[in-house]
């Protein structure tokens, strides 16, 4: 882990211990209390106000920001980047009959169709991430490469669908070759397989996507779960 991811690190623990609850120390404080340069210190600053921990103001400093304080903290190699700097492309677009399982992830019909996205994700245009993506037409009558090589959630937003919770998996895998050459890598290096499928208010499912990562990078703020432990322990 990089010096300034380090401090991102510690100060997100500090402020989750509430030993910092409204305003950082200085950048110069900082420097001295981390023995590192005013340079790094501020990348760990813009990291931090990137991902929502804090607020800058002008000739203030940075202050916590307390909306986010007791809440889930989820913040990942994607999301602490700007919608600015990530960019989409697509590899390839299908509006296809479901097989047995995707019929049921989707509850469809037999005659019900669905899209099938593949593309790129790409951060300052450096490709980081494949997607394929399943969506039922039901939901986006329309698809087209200027939907796909945008933000998908936020057309679905546009749409008027509320967008109520995502359920994600994380597997280890090996790249393949295919998708080495699209990652710019070596085949069988590490990656991590991320399934997300999400849910609108109604309750309906409305996209599963698949994604391939070989640089991911996630940091979560939960509640002990004593339920969960005393389960596990009458197993």
């Amino acid at each position: 882990m990089k010096k300034y991811e380090l401090v991102v690190q510690d100060i997100v623990s500090k402020i989750c211990q509430n030993s910092i609850n409204h305003k950082l120390p200085a950048e110069r404080e900082l420097s001295e209390i981390y023995g590192l340069s005013r340079f790094t210190i501020r990348k760990a600053l813009a990291k931090l106000e990137a991902i929502g921990m804090v607020t800058s103001k002008v000739g203030s400093g940075y202050f916590v920001n307390t909306s986010l304080v007791g809440t889930p903290l989820v913040y990942n190699s994607v999301t602490e980047n700007s919608f600015e700097e990530i960019s989409y492309k697509k590899i390839k677009l299908n509006k296809t009959l479901p097989n047995n399982h995707e019929q049921q992830i989707f509850s469809l019909r037999d005659d019900e169709y669905i899209w099938k996205i593949k593309r790129l994700r790409l951060i300052n245009n450096k490709v980081i991430q494949i997607e394929e993506t399943k969506i039922p037409v039901s939901i986006f009558n329309e698809m087209n490469t200027d939907i796909i090589e945008s933000s998908i959630q936020k057309h679905a937003l546009a749409q008027g669908l509320e967008i109520d919770s995502y359920l994600t998996t994380y597997q280890a895998i090996n790249v393949s070759k295919d998708d080495a050459d699209l990652l710019g890598c070596k085949k069988n290096v590490a990656a991590m397989n991320i399934t997300n499928r999400g849910f609108l208010n109604s309750g309906e499912l409305f996209i599963v996507s698949d994604i391939i990562d070989i640089n991911y990078q996630c940091t979560y703020h939960t509640p002990f779960n004593s339920e969960s432990m005393n389960f596990r322990d009458k197993k």
